[in-house]
């Protein structure tokens, strides 16, 4: 067992080594060999070790056959070694070193929780039997996503297992939370799969590397048979395993052992043979043959990672090879690609390289040595180590010298080789540092470390780092103080040589500045100060000056009760904890104070430096202050007595007579200045203790009275004269005492001696009698006489003798009775008082008059109550006032003297005066008394005798005890449980008495316990009544009295008496009932048994109740099996009677007999069925007289009957009672024995009785019954009647037969197989019966009008399946178009399709199901289903027109019918909203006829019900599109219809709306309110005919929607302009700008149309008659309406061009002038508003026209400038505006030809 792991240091490593000389190392690179761990067997090593080894940052895990040891990321702890049961093949390491997996070659795989060594899941993945390694390799990978889940891959010989999900970040929570649930749960989530690839890999597999890309796992594996390599791909989110690509096995033989490196693939086969792949293609690159390799590594620079390196160029090659001739091995390094050697070492036999990642630059292997370090053997190895290879540097080598402090060595190196020589002189003055700190501790002589202080003053000379000088000057523990001042003094000359060279900084960049080396200065003069030279040394120096914190080097000065010490440092360095100084250091300071420091120093240094500090620094403290003094100051009691208390007084006043910084000389106490925190309560509480101690003191020295300070803070004044006095030790001295020092104190605190002296005889009696050992001192009592002297006050004095006489001891001293007589001789009104204490000093002179002399006797209670009992039997008038007189002296209770004399008289017979003396007395006496005499009575009448006068004497006894319980009964009031109790032996005690004197029956009260003898003489009493009443009927005369056996005279026995009796034995009135009744029955007595148990039931409903009814209806079905003769009542239903008395016993019995009373109730009332189907009319029946089948009256079904009612023949009941009860009677038999708490009698729950087999009686009466009802076609009855008594013969085998074994033990196995085969045919006669019932009870229940479906299902779950469902199709095919019953049966064979898992027949019964409810629903609005009932669901679409055409049909039902056959909803929403939109519309749509089925509605509703619909579709984008079809069909005069089609679109989707929504409704409105004024145009008659639409009436009064909003600007233009008018412009305005055309066109043509509608006839007419004007009242409004139409367009050359044209159609004069006056006012606006770069350079032809033509009528008007005319109408400036104007007008671009018309 590999168990023993040592840790080797680094200066050991060297003797580790493999005794290898310069020989067996070779090549160009040099490492550096180093052993870090050595593993040795603590049992003898018979074979080689297996050994196996991995590292990563998080560790190493090293295995040895079955030793498994972790190491830490260092290697210089050992964190785990684990031993397993058998050798580890795999290991792994996860969860930032927090999990560690292990795979055993046994087949179990461990995860270890590596913290607290636990294993949190051990599974055994592969059962292993032979010996070869199980777990060939392990990868753990954690997960992309989630960065605490882990994915595991190991491989096995036959595949690999995939181990995935598994959350350790969780797992690890759940640890560190102890939460072992959750760590249960979470180890539920693991997914665990395994993957053959014996398809693959048919010779197994040896080896896998993972490959990580894209974010997915690739999985590489290596193995033997058809394929060598081949690839898979890890789906680790879906789950998923797939095998990508493979290489077969004809380039190489096996792959080995894998390692992937970027894009390449490294194999090793078993020929030992390296080799180079692609990774994505498994395709072979390059090999090395040359070299036979046994494992191998790949290694890059530590910087450089696979993807950054350039291809192999960083890459170093690792391998072992083979073992040689001399059984070693080579350890080899090889440069890739070159596969140059760069180094080799031998190693031996037993080594293995350590699994470590690609970026590593130490290469680490395990070897396997022998002891002795000798050459390897042939016997095992018995060491193994563990070694690493470095690559060796100039640095490190300088490094190794300076570690072995071989300082000259390492200085003439780094000078060779130019390394920092300053670097040598830093390491060797840091060696002497640690030399110096020993020498501090004395491990050193004085020549030695004088010596090191000599070497280091050398070596620091030579560092050039001023820096590094100054910090080690300053920080060495420099042994002397001389050395250290020196030293320091060294330090400060180099800071100011360095100052005036000017040198330049350090090397490490601090700033080299003198104020450490004056810190450090001021801290030695303060250690001098402070400690001195006697306590010198370097390490105390060092941790003085390293101290931070000065604060604590006072305090722990204090603590050693240094207190000079620490006020030297205080006031030395008070400034450098001032600023942190807080409330917690001033705890700690006070806390460190020792209680030897000299209190006079103390509060000095208290006084005038820490409490003035405090009030300026932390005022906050001195609460904490307070509180610590005044503990101080109470310690002090303990500490210095001798001092006290004027000590504590001392260190009290510290705080108040202390005064603030800067103010000089002292106060006292009582000059004491309030403090801001002088309201705490600490304060309070100090100045309290400064006032007590300043009383204690006064106290101490003025009254000499010395207390303790806790009692005198608990004291008051009145006490501490108390105190005073109890510090008295002879009474003589109570006088003088009292004069000198106790009524100073009196009257300097105003207290009255009188009343406090006897306040203190009080005191001192009370604190003698709380003392047991005082009792029977008198010292106290000569202290007490004395102080009672010193009373002047004569009631006071009084009151002191009584409370003397009260605490005195029996019999007195002589003292005391002296005070007493000589007070009771006095004449003062408490003297009474005395003479009442007095006397009972006399009560020992009233023993003497009975003759009781000795006084012995008072001192035992016992004796007391015997002289007590001896008064009472004297029977004198006073012995019970003496009795009371001594019972009531010696505080003894008096109800035992009560007791006594009570029982005297009871045994005199003096009743009377008994009971007087017990209503005497208080009610919690006479209470105790009649308790006491209760038990009294009840052991006297445990006395039996057959004496006369003893039982008159028992009987008077138990008539007192009633009164006196009466009495009892009637004091208790507030205890309810003493009542209770009081009442139940008042009841007791009555019935003993009535007993005794109405029955001559004498009982104890055990007996009267007793219930057995109780019964047996109810028993004997129901005889005699039996036999009185028997008798008197015989001879039909009433006796009075009848002779005993005994020859005594008793009362006859009535029915009355009886029961009265039975009360008083104990026994209820139902089991006397129960005796009576059934002895009823016995006699045939049916009516009197009846009666009785309806009484019982009417008037005492309880559980004895009903076990009454069920004894009474067994034996009634009993005898009516028997058929025994009995009388009955005419008119008596008796079946039914039996069975409601069976249902009251049901109702209200015992829980033991409820099962028993269950099937009574289940067989009584089958028998009432079966009485019920027979013709008896005596009884009241009536026989059905209802047909057959469908002959039945409708109205009586479906009005009562809701449930299948059977028809049947009518039963004979002669035949069928007598077999239905015997049946009965074999079910439930009598049983004769006792019945215990949870038997049963009924055969279903009773158990097997031995030798007796009661399932053989039963089967007769079964058979008999059934035939009976089948017969008669009583199916229903006969069905239950077979579940009933099958289901109880069953129950009653099966339930005695649980266990079989145990059945076997308990019962006869020849009982057993009877019960067995009886059970067994049965159950075969069953089956046959039931389903030939079944069968026709079917057949009766689908041929009603109302099928009872959960009857019919009930009976088909009793067939076979196939029989069922045959049945069920058979009824639904003989069905026609009977919707409701085809409901009915396909919702039964739904069902039961459900319950058989026939998931065909349920799909069909559903879909039959679904089809008849909607020809039952579509039937109440007229809609046939007939054509698609049973049809596939495709064919249902063919309704959905007639749905939607029909009004009643609302869209809920649509969707639920589209719902329901999985049509298109949108599709049938979209028809209705469409056929509700051109529900009003005349449009050229074939097929819609919805006017069929109604009126035409209000658009407003037809718009409201769309509205509503289009919620309900999934997409609106096909009703958009399809109204928009629609609305270009619609009649274009139809604005209604236009509307609620366009908001609907607008509601539905305006996106996808291909037109403007808001712009056409607008334009609706506007049509709305215009009327239109010219008839239709032809392009509206020509529209209509190619929609084939006809002309709307409305067209003559409404412009075409269509035309105006779809058609182009010129059809626009084309009805616009013949309707244009003054009246209508208005209108055509604002749809002309709704529809964005051009307005000056509007204009134009508004002019145009207006002077030639209203002008130019004027025109005309003014030229026939010859006028010169048209402008007149008339045509003015019209002109300017033309005028404003002409200003308002916008485009001026327009404006000028319709102007010009009308001036024109005016004849010559005014008006022609006035026009033409407008056009110049035009033209001049027109001027304005044009510039210069307006105009064109190339002028257009019709420009030249346009000037030509202006220029034309240009010339005319000035041919015609001299006119007078002319002039009238044109200025001269006018005439130069208008030239300019034409002029311009040569040269403006854009003028329209309209100008030129």
């Amino acid at each position: 067992m590999w168990n023993d792991i040592e840790l080797l240091a680094n200066d050991d490593t060297g003797k580790e080594q493999l005794p290898v000389g310069l020989g067996h190392e070779c090549g160009t690179a040099l490492y550096q060999v180093d052993t870090l761990l050595q593993i040795t067997s603590s049992e003898k090593v018979s074979v080689n070790p297996q050994l196996y080894a991995c590292n990563s940052r998080d560790g190493s895990i090293i295995v040895v056959d079955r030793s498994v040891a972790l190491l830490d990321s260092t290697g210089q702890s050992l964190q785990m070694h684990i031993q397993f049961d058998t050798n580890v093949d795999v290991v792994g390491m996860c969860q930032e070193k927090q999990f560690l997996v292990v795979g055993e070659r046994s087949g179990n795989f461990h995860v270890i929780h590596i913290p607290s060594k636990q294993t949190l899941l051990t599974k055994s993945l592969v059962e292993k039997s032979s010996g070869e390694k199980t777990y060939l390799n392990l990868f753990i990978e954690k997960d992309n996503a989630d960065a605490g889940v882990y994915h595991m891959f190991v491989l096995t010989s036959n595949g690999f297992f995939c181990i995935v999900c598994l959350p350790l970040a969780k797992t690890q929570e759940a640890i560190d939370k102890m939460d072992m649930i959750t760590a249960k749960k979470l180890q539920g989530q693991i997914k665990t799969a395994f993957i053959s690839t014996e398809e693959y890999h048919s010779l197994g597999c040896q080896n896998f590397v993972i490959s990580n890309s894209m974010n997915k796992i690739h999985l590489i594996i290596g193995g033997k048979g058809d394929y060598v390599l081949s690839k898979w791909e890890v789906d680790t989110t879906n789950n998923l395993v797939s095998v990508r690509s493979f290489a077969d096995s004809s380039l190489i033989k096996d792959a080995a052992k894998l390692q992937v490196l970027d894009n390449l693939l490294f194999v090793l086969d078993t020929e030992n043979i390296l080799s180079m792949w692609d990774v994505y293609s498994l395709t072979l690159i390059w090999d090395w043959p040359l070299i036979h390799i046994e494992d191998f590594l790949l290694s890059t620079e530590s910087d450089s990672s696979p993807v950054v390196c350039q291809r192999l160029a960083n890459v170093k090659l690792i391998v072992m090879t083979i073992p040689d001739n001399k059984q070693m091995r080579s350890l080899m390094v090889f440069a890739l690609p070159t596969m140059q050697p760069l180094y080799s070492l031998e190693v031996s036999i037993v080594s293995s390289l350590v699994q470590s990642g690609i970026g590593t630059d130490t290469i680490y292997f395990l070897e396997g040595i022998h002891e002795k370090h000798q050459i390897p053997s042939e016997g095992p190895v018995s060491i193994v180590v563990m070694r690493s290879l470095t690559e060796a540097l100039p640095e490190n080598r300088l490094s190794r010298l300076l570690h072995k402090h071989k300082f000259t060595e390492a200085e003439n190196f780094a000078i060779q080789f130019g390394l920092d020589v300053e670097l040598v002189y830093k390491v060797k003055a840091n060696t002497i540092l640690e030399k110096l700190a020993s020498a501090s501790v004395g491990s050193y002589d004085h020549e030695v470390w004088l010596d090191l202080v000599n070497e280091t003053k050398e070596n620091l000379q030579k560092i050039q780092d001023s820096q590094f000088v100054v910090d080690y000057c300053i920080n060495a523990p420099w042994p002397l103080y001389e050395t250290t001042q020196e030293m320091l003094n060294y330090a400060k000359l180099r800071i100011l040589k360095k100052d005036e060279r000017a040198i330049a900084p350090s090397s490490d960049g601090a700033p080299v500045s003198i104020t450490e080396v004056l810190r450090a200065q001021a801290r030695l003069t303060t250690f001098y100060g402070a400690f001195g030279l006697e306590k010198f040394s370097g390490i105390a120096w060092t941790e003085f000056l390293n101290n931070k914190d000065i604060f604590k080097n006072i305090l722990l000065q204090l603590e050693e009760g240094n207190l000079s010490c620490a006020q030297y440092l205080w006031l030395r360095h008070q400034a450098d904890f001032e600023s942190s100084f807080d409330e917690k250091m001033l705890e700690n300071l006070l806390n460190t104070i020792h209680f030897t420091v000299p209190l006079k120093e103390l509060c000095l240094w208290l006084k005038n430096v820490v409490i003035p500090f405090l009030r300026r620094v932390v005022p906050k403290g001195q609460k904490i202050l307070a509180k610590w003094l005044e503990q101080g100051a109470r310690n002090l009691e303990l500490t210095d007595k001798a001092n006290w208390p004027e000590n504590g007084l001392q260190m009290a006043e510290v705080f108040f007579t202390s005064k603030n910084q800067g103010e000089m000389g002292l106060t006292s106490f009582n000059q004491w200045t309030p403090l801001r925190c002088g309201d705490c309560e600490e304060v309070h509480r100090l100045k309290k203790l400064v006032n007590d101690l300043q009383e204690l003191i006064k106290l101490y020295r003025k009254y000499n009275c010395r207390l303790a300070l806790c009692d005198f803070e608990k004291e008051n004044a009145n006490t501490i004269v108390f105190r005073m006095f109890d510090k008295i030790l002879a009474p003589e001295l109570v006088p003088s005492i009292l004069e000198k020092f106790i009524k100073p104190y009196l009257c300097e605190h105003n207290l009255q001696k009188d009343e406090l002296l006897l306040q203190y005889i009080k005191d001192l009696l009370e604190r003698c009698r709380t003392r047991s050992t005082s009792v029977f001192e008198t010292a106290w009592e000569a202290k007490a006489i004395a102080v009672i002297d010193c009373i002047s006050d004569t009631d006071l004095k009084f009151d002191a003798v009584l409370q003397i006489m009260h605490g005195a001891m029996v019999p007195w001293s002589a003292a005391v009775e002296q005070l007493v007589k000589q007070h009771l001789e006095m004449n003062h009104v408490k003297v009474k008082l005395l003479q009442e204490s007095y006397r009972l000093m006399e009560m020992k002179k009233l023993l003497r008059a009975y003759g009781i002399r000795d006084t012995n006797l008072l001192k035992d209670k016992q004796m007391i109550m015997r002289l007590v009992k001896y008064i009472l039997k004297q029977d004198t008038p006073t012995s019970l006032e003496d009795a009371l007189k001594i019972v009531a002296a010696y505080m003894l209770p008096t109800v035992e003297v009560y007791v006594l004399r009570m029982l005297d008289l009871i045994d005199k017979e003096r009743g009377e005066e008994s009971l007087a003396l017990l209503k005497s007395l208080t009610l919690a006496e006479a209470e105790k008394v009649a308790e006491r005499l209760t038990v009294w009575g009840t052991l006297v009448l445990q006395n039996k005798t057959d004496d006369s006068e003893e039982h008159k004497t028992q009987m008077f006894m138990t008539k007192t005890l009633v009164e006196i319980l009466k009495f009892l009964f009637s004091i208790q009031k507030d205890n309810p449980l003493k009542k209770d109790e009081c009442e139940a032996n008042l009841k007791m005690f009555e019935t003993l008495a009535t007993l005794q004197e109405d029955f001559d029956i004498f009982l104890s009260v055990e007996e009267f316990r007793n219930p057995s003898l109780m019964s047996s003489l109810l028993e004997n009493h129901i005889r005699a009544y039996e036999t009185a009443t028997s008798l008197s009927k015989s001879r039909k005369v009433q006796t009075k009295n009848h002779n005993s056996e005994d020859g005594k005279t008793r009362k006859r026995s009535t029915v009355s008496r009886l029961y009265r009796l039975a009360l008083l034995l104990q026994r209820s009135e139902q089991e006397l009932g129960e005796k009576l009744a059934l002895r009823a029955l016995d006699a045939g007595k049916v009516e009197d048994a009846i009666k009785i148990c309806r009484e019982f039931y009417e008037n005492h409903c309880n559980e004895e109740t009903g076990k009454l009814l069920f004894s009474a209806c067994q034996r009634l079905c009993h005898m009516l099996a028997d058929d025994v003769a009995m009388i009955t009542p005419n008119d008596m239903n008796l079946p039914a009677v039996i069975y409601e008395m069976a249902c009251q016993a049901a109702t209200v019995c015992s829980p033991d007999l409820l099962l028993d009373s269950l099937e009574l109730c289940k067989y009584t009332l089958a028998a009432k069925e079966v009485y019920r189907q027979c013709q008896i009319e005596n009884y009241g029946f009536t026989a059905k007289t209802t047909p057959f089948g469908g002959d039945k009256d409708p109205y009586e079904e479906w009005t009562y009957d809701d449930f299948f009612n059977e028809d049947g023949i009518v039963l004979d009941p002669q035949i069928a009672l007598p077999v239905a009860y015997e049946t009965i009677s074999s079910l439930l038999p009598v049983c004769e024995n006792k019945l215990y708490p949870l038997d049963s009698t009924s055969l279903a729950n009773c158990a097997f009785i031995k030798g007796q087999n009661l399932l053989q009686p039963a089967r007769n009466p079964i058979c008999a019954v059934l035939q009976n009802l089948t017969e008669c076609s009583q199916c229903e009855l006969a069905l239950r009647l077979i579940f009933c008594s099958f289901g109880s013969c069953l129950q009653h085998g099966v339930s005695n037969t649980m266990d079989l074994s145990l059945s076997e033990k308990l019962h006869d196995g020849n009982m057993l197989a009877e019960t067995r085969s009886f059970l067994i045919a049965m159950k075969q006669k069953c089956t046959s019966v039931i389903m030939a019932t079944i069968l026709t009870l079917l057949h009766k229940v689908f041929n009603c009008r109302l099928i009872d479906q959960n009857l019919a299902l009930g009976y088909c779950t009793i067939l076979p399946k196939e029989d069922m469902f045959n049945k069920l199709w058979d009824v639904i095919k003989n069905t026609c178009q009977n919707y409701r019953k085809v409901l009915a049966v396909a919702l039964v064979g739904a069902q039961l399709a459900n319950q058989c898992g026939e998931a065909e027949e349920k799909k069909k019964f559903q879909e039959l199901v679904t089809d008849a409810e909607w020809g039952i629903q579509l039937g109440k609005f007229g809609i046939s289903f007939e054509t698609v009932f049973r049809q596939p669901p495709i064919r249902k679409k063919e309704l959905i027109r007639t749905l939607v055409q029909n009004p009643e049909v609302d869209t809920d039902l649509i969707l639920n019918y589209c719902s329901t056959f999985m049509l298109d909803s949108d599709a049938a929403l979209q028809l209705c909203i469409e056929t509700l939109l051109l529900q009003n519309a005349n449009t050229n749509h074939v097929g819609d006829d919805s006017a069929e089925y109604s009126e035409k509605q209000p658009h407003s509703t037809l718009l409201a019900r769309a509205l509503e619909i289009i919620p309900l579709l999934k997409s609106t984008k096909d009703l958009v599109i399809s109204l928009s079809g629609i609305l270009y069909k619609l009649d274009p005069y139809d604005y209604e219809t236009i509307e609620i089609v366009l908001k609907v679109i607008q509601n539905a989707d305006v996106k996808n709306a291909s037109i403007e929504l808001n712009q056409a409704l607008s334009l609706l409105k506007h049509l709305e309110s215009y009327k239109r004024v010219s008839p239709p145009v032809d392009l509206e008659r020509q529209y209509v005919l190619e929609h084939v639409i006809p002309l709307s009436p409305a067209a003559q009064t409404r412009l075409p929607f269509h035309l105006i909003f779809f058609r182009t600007a010129q059809c626009f233009w084309n009805i616009i302009s013949a309707e244009l008018s003054e009246e209508s412009f208005p209108t055509l305005l604002l749809i002309s700008k709704l529809m964005k055309v051009s307005l000056d066109t509007l204009h134009m043509s508004a002019a145009r149309h207006v002077f030639e509608k209203k002008l130019k006839p004027k025109i005309f007419e003014m030229r026939n008659t010859g006028y010169t004007s048209v402008v007149n009242k008339e045509t003015t409004k019209t002109v300017q309406t033309i005028q404003s139409y002409l200003l308002s367009i916008i485009n001026p050359e327009w404006a000028v061009a319709i102007a010009h044209k009308i001036a024109q159609e005016f004849p010559t004069g005014p008006d022609q002038i006035q026009a033409l006056k407008f056009c110049l006012y035009l033209a001049e606006k027109w001027l304005k508003n044009t510039t210069a770069k307006h105009r064109p350079e190339n002028p257009e032809s019709n420009w030249q026209r346009l000037s030509r033509k202006l220029k034309k009528s240009l010339e005319m008007y000035r041919k015609m400038k001299n006119s007078e005319e002319l002039y009238i109408y044109f200025s001269h400036a006018q005439w130069i505006i208008v030239q300019e104007c034409f002029l311009q007008l040569q040269h403006l671009p854009h003028l329209r030809l309209v100008l030129l018309s």
